[in-house]
């Protein structure tokens, strides 16, 4: 990224390698490591920016930051700010693990990194990365989930260390669009997603290990075979999981619509669902994408690899009936002491799963299921009971 605005801040007193608590329930790692305080690359729609840690520390950092560029720019309004931590972050780490043993993180995974990009380019160009990495494989047992958008991990040097070092890595490039325009504008500084999917490839091809991170999958890539091109460029039948996830708004709708072309099909839908509120739209949304990427892995066997995340609380009535096969489901929203959703349209579905009359019931309640389902493709209908698949419906085919 060029013109980078470096602002150091202070290092976290409580370590850098941390547990993950965001990243377990989506099953994608156990602790993290971070090795910036804000992420070279200025992805618009992502989380961290507002994060507790930025948002508790923000008049400090807003403080630090005028103090060493002369104004004061908080990162939300300028993706091409950095926050980097003070001192040494190889000698942060080396000190941290000398006081563990080799075995710790024995059967937990590492993801590198959660908040920020671990292969941002000026960690890797100074050395940082590498470092980082060195100390963890000597130091701890801990598998190592690389998860970036730095298609730099697929080049040959990387690729070699990766497997040098197998099976402590698993690697994936995060990757939810085609659309190199569209990414220029809204994942500001990465690699373009043609690239990232070239990497992955090279590191296939290769044999290290990798995984799918098709998070989040905007609404106009599962118009045509937007889906079907992102999937088939991942390759799944090469991965050994994949995670997918709708668009979920972290207050920053707006900075995703303009990397569309006002009044394309994308600025619409984000103008529908965000300006005028139609939470329905991206209910319908969500549900498509799960229902789309269910089948497609039923079809090739690879159902058991998905792990769709579905912050479900969005979901209104009458999509909440496409979920009774939850199969490759991982709900995110809080849950009640119970484990049922709050979402009372999803608990309404959890709750009848487990009986043993649930399908006669649901398919006597015609009034709230038929229109929802009559949208879909038959075999979403389908559902298993007393050891074999049964139609949920005695509908029609749909077209």
């Amino acid at each position: 990224m060029s013109e980078r605005k470096i602002v150091r801040v202070p290092m976290l007193r409580t370590g850098l390698v941390r547990e993950s608590d965001g990243f377990v329930k989506k099953h994608l790692s156990d602790f993290k490591i971070d090795l910036l305080a804000l992420c070279e690359f200025g992805c618009r729609y992502c989380s961290s920016n507002t994060g507790n840690y930025l948002r508790i520390n923000r008049p400090r950092f807003a403080d630090l930051t005028r103090a060493q560029l002369g104004e004061r720019i908080l990162p939300s309004e300028d993706p091409k700010l950095r926050f980097a931590c003070e001192g040494d972050v190889s000698a942060q780490l080396d000190r941290e693990l000398s006081a563990r043993s080799k075995s710790w993180g024995t059967g937990k995974t590492l993801v590198f990194s959660m908040l920020t990009d671990g292969f941002s380019p000026w960690l890797v160009s100074e050395g940082f990365t590498r470092a980082a990495l060195d100390l963890l494989v000597e130091r701890t047992s801990f598998r190592i989930r690389v998860l970036t958008k730095n298609a730099v991990v697929g080049h040959s040097e990387w690729i070699e260390y990766f497997l040098r070092h197998q099976p402590r890595f698993v690697v994936g490039l995060s990757t939810g669009s085609l659309d190199t325009e569209w990414a220029r504008a809204v994942e500001i500084g990465t690699s373009s997603p043609r690239a990232r999917l070239a990497s992955l490839r090279a590191l296939q091809d290769a044999g290290v290990t990798t995984y799918g991170m098709m998070c989040p999958i905007f609404p106009d890539v599962i118009a045509g075979r937007g889906l079907d091109e992102l999937i088939d460029a991942i390759r799944p039948a090469r991965t050994e999981t994949i995670w997918a996830e709708p668009y979920n708004d972290r207050a920053n709708w707006s900075d995703v619509r303009s990397g569309y072309r006002e009044g394309s099909p994308g600025w619409e839908w984000f103008t529908r669902v965000y300006e005028r509120g139609d939470q329905a739209e991206w209910s319908r949304y969500a549900t498509d994408l799960y229902v789309a990427l269910k089948l497609r892995a039923e079809a090739e066997g690879g159902l058991p690899k998905l792990k769709y995340l579905l912050y479900e609380h969005g979901i209104v009535a009458e999509h909440a009936r496409s979920y009774c096969d939850p199969r490759g489901l991982m709900l995110q929203s809080p849950a009640s002491p119970e484990g049922f959703s709050h979402n009372p349209h999803i608990r309404a579905v959890q709750e009848q799963i487990g009986r043993p009359s649930v399908w006669d019931r649901v398919a006597s309640d015609h009034s709230i299921l038929e229109p929802a389902l009559r949208s879909l493709p038959t075999r979403v209908l389908d559902v298993f009971e007393d050891g074999e698949w049964k139609p949920l419906l005695p509908l029609e085919k749909t077209s």
